[in-house]
């Protein structure tokens, strides 16, 4: 990679709007950088808003280390109806009474910290027999969805101004912190449930991928041809979780050529994937640990 391309490489952190796709944001980002080589680390739906991290250059090979980390969300829930998408998108289908208040907030919580999986929504992008799931939806096919394993470490009803768990209009908030893959529509219909109704996603907010948080990112607005670098977001802050390495002039060299080099014995290694940097703190490559040394998978430079 020349010298050239590696500048224009590297993470950015977009507050989506709602009403447009996260592939709409990808657009934009072509248009105000000039590259193509751009992708995200997962994806919001339309009507949601928040965190959106983008790979930029070459590092869009780096996504699926972003994807794997566990997100963190605001969602509102309309109960006492289900929509067909699980979203402001689709149209209502069915109706019922809701309890005035919740009889235990603190079991409703536990109960959620302890779900191990949830059902993938009919309206979402997974293959069924290589058709999108959506695409079924839309033309009226039956469907079995598969169940996908869920882990949420965090989850927390949120109270409105007067103290109540439900208002006046029927809706609920809650936070939460879920692993990759866990769809929040499909939580809130799984919640509705718990309280005894129906319920369906009528805001949903996306406030951190691992340690990055909403605050890092900027809108679209914000960013033009020429300003659009000063908003690149350390790889050592996105990519937190791996072990990160710091090498010399020496093994950078080794690295760039597809080497090994040792496992430095001053260093405790945390995650057996690393970040390998150099001197001035420009991320080289990905590595993976071996017996006793250490191996680049994705070369950088």
């Amino acid at each position: 990679m020349n010298s050239t391309a590696s500048e224009s490489s590297g993470f950015i952190a977009i507050d989506k709007p709602a009403g447009i796709t996260s592939f709409d944001v990808i657009r934009r980002l072509r248009r105000i950088t000039g590259i193509r080589k751009i992708g995200h680390c997962g994806t919001l739906d339309p009507f949601a808003t928040g965190l959106l991290i983008c790979c930029i250059g070459s590092y869009t090979r780096l996504a699926k280390y972003v994807e794997s980390e566990e997100k963190a969300y605001y969602a509102t829930i309309q109960l006492g109806a289900q929509s067909e998408t699980g979203d402001t998108e689709g149209t209502i289908i069915k109706t019922a009474d809701v309890p005035s208040q919740l009889i235990d907030p603190e079991q409703v919580q536990q109960t959620a910290l302890s779900l191990s999986e949830l059902p993938v929504p009919a309206y979402s992008a997974i293959k069924l027999n290589g058709t999108r799931a959506y695409t079924l939806a839309r033309s009226g096919v039956e469907m079995d969805m598969p169940i996908r394993a869920t882990k949420i470490s965090v989850f927390q009803l949120i109270a409105w101004e007067d103290g109540s768990i439900i208002n006046d209009v029927s809706q609920l908030s809650y936070r939460c912190t879920v692993s990759k893959g866990t769809y929040i529509r499909s939580l809130s219909e799984w919640l509705a449930q718990q309280i005894g109704t129906l319920g369906y996603t009528i805001q949903l907010r996306r406030e951190s991928i691992g340690v990055t948080s909403i605050e890092k990112a900027v809108t679209l607005e914000a960013l033009n041809p020429d300003n659009w670098k000063q908003s690149l977001i350390s790889p050592r802050q996105v990519l937190s979780r791996l072990t990160s390495l710091e090498l010399d002039d020496v093994q950078e060299k080794c690295i760039s050529n597809g080497g090994d080099i040792a496992i430095p014995s001053d260093i405790q290694i945390t995650n057996p994937t690393c970040a390998l940097y150099n001197t001035t703190n420009k991320l080289l490559a990905i590595g993976e640990v071996s017996i006793d040394s250490i191996h680049p998978i994705i070369v950088l430079i």
